[in-house]
């Protein structure tokens, strides 16, 4: 996993760190916001897969469930979600606290465009142990400088 920290400071781009304990669920991620008294809207990043085994985060809502028709109509792709075991393997993450940037391969990121109602968004960049916040309308420049395809839904 790339250094958020590192890349977000050295762009200048807003955010906010915090650490923690570990954290793989909704519910724990709000008792920890109330904790450290910050505020943000959860997301839920899912690893995704195509028939070609490429890979895909898609970044929404953590109580929209996924409409993969609708998403197949807006990218072109019939999308499905990828195991488990394959997904810890390819990202070194654990399921619960996937994060939707930092990969050292190129991952597009498919971002739910209801997010940009939202000002600020919560996510693991890569560790349940840590939470970071951007704001949502600096999403698609930060996905430029990580070098990674945003595609908007």
């Amino acid at each position: 996993m790339k250094d958020l920290k590192q890349v977000f400071t050295q762009a200048d781009f807003y955010f906010e760190w915090y650490d923690h304990e570990p954290i793989f669920t909704y519910e724990g991620a709000e008792a920890m916001k109330a904790e450290k008294g910050f505020w943000g809207t959860e997301t839920k990043s899912l690893y995704l897969k195509d028939k070609k085994k490429r890979h895909y985060v898609y970044l929404t809502l953590p109580e929209k469930q996924v409409d993969f028709k609708a998403l197949k109509e807006a990218t072109g792709l019939r999308l499905s979600i990828e195991k488990t075991d394959v997904m810890e393997i390819m990202t070194g993450q654990e399921a619960g606290a996937v994060g939707p940037l930092g990969y050292e391969e190129e991952t597009p990121l498919i971002f739910d465009k209801e997010l940009l109602g939202h000002e600020k968004l919560v996510f693991a960049p890569g560790t349940p142990c840590s939470t970071i916040v951007v704001k949502s309308s600096d999403l698609e420049k930060i996905c430029q400088v990580l070098g990674i395809t945003f595609i908007s839904v």
